[in-house]
């Protein structure tokens, strides 16, 4: 009865996958993006940003002291840093920094990131403005024009491709995952290095399609995010938070957003998520069902498992409804993934979203197994493909071309292991590459072996679901 299941499962999604997410831009592919033959020696094929600060300070910097770890601040007392922004992209593959830009507005910066803020190529968090200080949604670079951007700046990535990789499979499984393009950014003139610009994981056309609030309307559509409690600005007391199942992690709303969130929307978003989550927790796996949807929930933890993104269903990560329709999922973040993680080894081998909340408890019903084994099976066939994943990183390694030395220049220091340290290295220092090439090549191998492992193991995860299991549960 489960090989049928899972057959069945598989049939039935076979038109979902071709729904998708044909309309995905791989950068790489694009022949606006392509380098030309001959190009001048300060020119590159890939966008540009400029951003300009006056000669201030970008605040979001650690600062630690006995009492803990603090974040800077503009002399103001500011979080955030009112900055020019300029993008250049010519739509011809031949950019340069003086070059006038296509996309020129006023913008809102900081550091951001949670360990990365620790690293000497930082990422910013970007928030477009107009001289008023209102929002000014504009197109970059081919993705939907929007305010809120994210300048990822690839480090402890030695590869500089993990979300570039991985958010573009992702793209081609989900509703949505973030868009992403290589950049190059200029701070004040002077070069720092190769950037992703992603979007950020927030409502709008061409992000996460759900309705506005409506006026003097408790309901809403709503956008969460699961991280470390303390981190968010309107965390819920949740089902999960209250009983201390979420462990260190806390669910945080991030749409409606400051403008339209009120105490009533809060309540019914806490209300809507603890209904959920009280299903979950009383084996009611059924009536979640008619809440979540599991789809969604089983690309997820297929996607997020397959890259050994150990940090998925726990933080960053985030989930959106429509309140006429069920809660999906949506992936973030993968610099820690395939073996990435800082200060500890995850090997090819294991799962770990059977720990995280939610998960465990999905994985305690047959059907939702069925649905991950099943869709698996088809996803090892096209997308998650070891042929596709490993042309996939020498297509991209071939088209950034000279943009790799070029920004090794700069931060190309992080292959002398004789300058180790806990901060901007992986622990223990033998896990460090000693070139881009061998940093490459391990990615290459890390996702082989796992492809391995799953395709071996992936039926194990019926252990999970097993009345044996369900019974040892609920007697504890």
């Amino acid at each position: 009865m489960t090989a049928v299941g899972v057959l069945l499962v598989s049939l039935g999604l076979n038109q979902m996958e071709t729904d998708s997410r044909a309309g995905r831009i791989h950068q790489h592919r694009q022949a606006q993006w392509q380098p030309p033959q001959t190009a001048a020696e300060d020119s590159t094929h890939l966008p540009i940003v400029r951003i300009d600060t006056g000669g201030q300070k970008v605040p979001g910097a650690p600062l630690a002291h006995s009492g803990g770890t603090t974040f800077e601040t503009t002399e103001n007392g500011e979080e955030t840093l009112t900055v020019s922004f300029d993008l250049i992209d010519g739509q011809r593959g031949d950019n340069r920094p003086s070059d006038p830009p296509a996309v020129s507005s006023q913008a809102q910066i900081r550091y951001r990131g949670n360990s990365s803020r620790f690293f000497d190529k930082k990422s910013y968090s970007i928030h477009l403005v107009d001289e008023k200080g209102r929002e000014n949604p504009r197109e970059l670079a081919g993705m939907s024009a929007h305010d809120e951007w994210v300048l990822n700046g690839p480090f402890l990535d030695r590869t500089l491709m993990r979300n570039y990789l991985c958010l573009n499979i992702s793209g081609e499984i989900m509703e949505y995952a973030p868009n992403v393009r290589y950049c190059e950014l200029y701070l004040d003139g002077a070069y720092q290095g190769l950037y992703l610009l992603i979007e950020s994981v927030s409502r709008g056309e061409g992000r996460i399609s759900i309705p506005k609030p409506e006026k003097n309307s408790a309901v809403t559509s709503y956008i969460v995010r699961w991280d470390r409690t303390g981190k968010g600005d309107h965390e819920l007391d949740n089902y999960t938070f209250y009983t201390y199942k979420g462990d260190v992690s806390a669910l945080d709303v991030r749409y409606p957003g400051n403008s339209q969130i009120t105490q009533q929307r809060l309540a019914y978003i806490e209300d809507d998520i603890s209904k959920i989550e009280k299903m979950l927790y009383s084996y009611d796996l059924t009536a979640a069902s008619d809440y979540l949807d599991v789809n969604s929930f089983a690309e997820y933890f297929i996607i997020n498992e397959f890259f050994r993104n150990v940090d998925a269903g726990r933080f960053s990560t985030f989930y959106y409804k429509n309140s006429r329709g069920k809660l999906k999922t949506c992936v973030w973040d993968f610099n820690n993934s395939c073996d990435n993680y800082i200060d500890y080894v995850w090997d090819e081998a294991g799962f770990t979203m059977q720990n995280a909340p939610w998960f465990g408890q999905l994985l305690k019903d047959e059907r939702f197994v069925s649905l991950v084994v099943g869709k698996y099976r088809q996803l090892r066939q096209k997308a998650l493909s070891e042929k596709n994943l490993l042309s996939y990183i020498d297509e991209t390694r071939a088209w950034l071309g000279d943009e790799v030395e070029k920004n090794q220049e700069k931060w190309g220091y992080v292959f002398d292991l004789s300058r180790y340290n806990g901060m901007n290295y992986l622990t223990p220092v033998e896990r460090n590459d000693v070139s881009y090439d061998g940093a490459v090549q391990r990615l290459k191998a890390f996702l082989i072996a796992r492809g391995d492992w799953l395709d071996a193991h992936i039926e194990t995860l019926y252990q999970y679901c097993h009345p044996s299991k369900t019974v040892n549960e609920l007697t504890r």
